[in-house]
C-alpha cells in the first residue's frame, strides 16, 4: 500500500485443488472492497505472467481491467514472461463483498 498515492497491490495464490471454484477471484474481491472502503485507496493493481491465462480470468472476474503488458518482466529459471497488468478502481463500481473491520 503507498498512502501518499492511495494505492496498492494485489496478490494471490491457491493450491491446485483449489483452482476453478472461484477462490481466488473472491480472494481478491474482498480485500480490494476493505482498501477502498476502509483505507480509502484509489487504484489497486495486480499482475500475472502472460501465458497464465487462468490468472487472466481471476483477475477479471474480481473486477480489475487490463492495463496492458510489461514485456520480459519476470525472470524464471533463466526464461524472461511478460507481466499482464489490471487495474481497479474505486470509481469503478465493481459490488466488492467484504466485512469492515
Amino acid at each position: 500500500m503507498d498512502r501518499r498515492h492511495r494505492t496498492g497491490w494485489v496478490s494471490y495464490w491457491t493450491t491446485e485443488r483449489a483452482g476453478g471454484r472461484g477462490v481466488a477471484s473472491r480472494a481478491c474481491r474482498s480485500p480490494a472492497g476493505w482498501a477502498f472502503d476502509d483505507l480509502g485507496r484509489f487504484w489497486l493493481e495486480l499482475g500475472h505472467r502472460v501465458d497464465n491465462p487462468a490468472s487472466c480470468r481471476v483477475a477479471r472476474a474480481a473486477g480489475f481491467s487490463v492495463e496492458g503488458v510489461e514485456r520480459g518482466k519476470r525472470e524464471y529459471d533463466g526464461v524472461r514472461y511478460g507481466v499482464k497488468r489490471h487495474a481497479r478502481l474505486a470509481t469503478d463500481g465493481v459490488s466488492a463483498p467484504h466485512r469492515s473491520a
